[in-house]
């Protein structure tokens, strides 16, 4: 049994220690928390795989060691810069519990324990300040947007050069709306137009009577969430707000340009107004 529990254990800390974090260090929302918070099973397990015992004196301050690296863990969700120093005690604890795995371990492989322990503990540190700078601020929310803008107009351009509709029979092919882009597979079903979760909202106006003259297209982008602060799921996020969303609205038309303005808000646009925008370099 006491076999059994032991190569449980062991494979519990090869999980740990071996199949890094990926959730971590991926988008849409990599999350360094989950590193640094592993640093605590990894090291303690590490310690008792290589055989290693505390003293009498370490086991005496077990408590409040562990109320330290607790508080040391909660001001690190801060991600500011109060969060350096806990930052360091927690590096400190894991490479020290690596450390103390090979001096005081038995036999040969508490070097390889300690050691995975230590390098562990300077990925997990690492992670959470790659993760730090990773939350999109204004810039990237606003590329998003730009793109996506672009693709609906390479879109409409697609539909009417395939001449899926010709109201006027003239043999020039017509814009289409939302839908009828959708039903031609020009975009995708779920391509959200009102959806809060993203960064913005997208309108499509169609102008012009196809039975005298080509249809007219005119599409912008409004900040979902104009200067509002955006909370996220993840750790760092439960006592960190991400940076602020992206501001800027972005219109274009047949022309191919996207024009760009802040407007102070989220609001209808025309096409009037969006003329006078300067264009996105």
């Amino acid at each position: 049994m006491k076999k059994a529990a032991g190569k449980a254990l062991w494979v519990l800390w090869l999980v740990l220690a071996g199949a890094l974090p990926a959730y971590a260090n991926n988008p849409p929302a990599p999350d360094g928390m989950l590193s640094i918070l592993l640093i605590f099973p990894v090291a303690m397990l590490a310690y008792r795989f290589a055989g290693a015992k505390p003293t009498e004196k370490e086991q005496g301050r077990r408590f409040l060691s562990g109320l330290g690296l607790g508080v040391c863990f909660f001001l690190t969700l801060g991600g500011t810069e109060i969060a350096i120093i806990p930052l360091l005690i927690l590096l400190y604890y894991g490479v020290r519990r690596g450390v103390l795995a090979c001096v005081r371990g038995q036999g040969w492989k508490r070097f390889a324990i300690g050691a995975t322990a230590v390098l562990f503990t300077f990925f997990a540190v690492a992670n959470y300040l790659a993760s730090l700078a990773y939350y999109p601020g204004a810039m990237m929310a606003e590329a998003t947007g730009v793109g996506r803008l672009r693709n609906l107009a390479t879109a409409l351009e697609t539909f009417k050069s395939a001449r899926t509709l010709d109201l006027n029979k003239n043999g020039v092919g017509e814009y289409g709306s939302f839908e009828q882009l959708k039903k031609a597979g020009l975009l995708d079903p779920g391509w959200e137009l009102r959806g809060t979760n993203n960064a913005y909202q997208y309108a499509l106006i169609l102008s012009g009577d196809p039975t005298r003259d080509e249809k007219e297209f005119f599409v912008y982008a409004t900040p979902t969430n104009y200067g509002e602060v955006h909370w996220t799921l993840s750790l760092i996020g439960a006592m960190r707000p991400q940076r602020r969303y992206a501001k800027r609205t972005f219109a274009s038309d047949e022309t191919g340009v996207i024009r760009a303005s802040d407007l102070g808000g989220s609001r209808a646009v025309t096409r009037e107004e969006a003329q006078k925008w300067p264009p996105v370099q």
